[in-house]
C-alpha cells in the first residue's frame, strides 16, 4: 500500500499541494510499520493522522477530478488500519485505491463505455496495468526485505 499510495500522490499532484505533508506523514508511518511492525506508539500516531484527514476529505475541490476524495480516503484508511491493530479496516484503503485510480481519469460529463472496457493506451488502462503489476510483484516478493522503498526500487526501478 505504501507503493500504491505514492503512485496516487503522483496521479493527483496538481490538486494536493496543501495535503502533501499529511500524505508524507501517512506514508512514513506505513513504511515504519512495514519495517518495524505495529506498536502502541505507531497506533497512537496513526489515530492522530486518521483524524487529520477529515478536513481535507470534507473540503470540496471543484477543480479536481472526482477521485480526489477517494485518494484522500486511501490515506485516511491507511492511517486507520495502523491505528486499529485488530485489523477490522484492512480492506478499505485497497478498495479506495481502485476508485481513486479510475476516477482520476474519468470525465464525469462523458463517462465512456458502460462495459467497463478502456483502450489499452488510455491513461486509465495504463494506471491499472501499473497498479496490477505492483500488486502482483509485491505479492510474489520473497526474502527478508520489508522496506517498501527498496521493494519499490526492485519493482519499478529508481524514479
Amino acid at each position: 500500500m505504501w507503493i500504491l499510495g505514492g503512485e496516487l500522490q503522483s496521479l493527483y499532484e496538481p490538486w494536493i499541494s496543501d495535503e502533501v505533508p499529511l500524505m508524507a506523514s501517512t506514508l512514513d508511518l506505513v513504511r515504519e510499520v512495514a519495517i518495524a511492525g505495529e506498536s502502541p506508539q505507531a497506533a497512537a500516531r496513526a489515530l492522530e493522522l486518521e483524524e487529520s484527514w477529515d478536513p481535507a476529505i470534507g473540503t470540496p475541490n471543484d477543480e479536481a477530478p472526482a477521485g480526489l476524495v477517494n485518494a484522500f480516503s486511501v490515506f485516511q484508511g491507511l492511517a486507520l488500519e495502523r491505528a486499529d491493530q485488530a485489523g477490522r479496516y484492512d480492506y478499505y484503503s485497497a478498495n479506495w485505491v481502485g476508485n481513486a485510480a479510475e476516477n482520476r481519469w474519468r470525465d464525469l460529463d462523458d463517462p465512456g463505455p458502460l462495459d467497463g472496457q478502456a483502450d489499452d493506451s488510455s491513461p486509465m488502462a495504463q494506471t491499472f496495468t501499473l497498479f496490477r503489476r505492483i500488486v502482483s510483484e509485491v505479492a510474489a516478493h520473497k526474502g527478508p526485505e520489508t522496506d517498501p522503498v527498496r521493494i519499490r526500487e526492485q519493482i519499478l526501478g529508481a524514479r
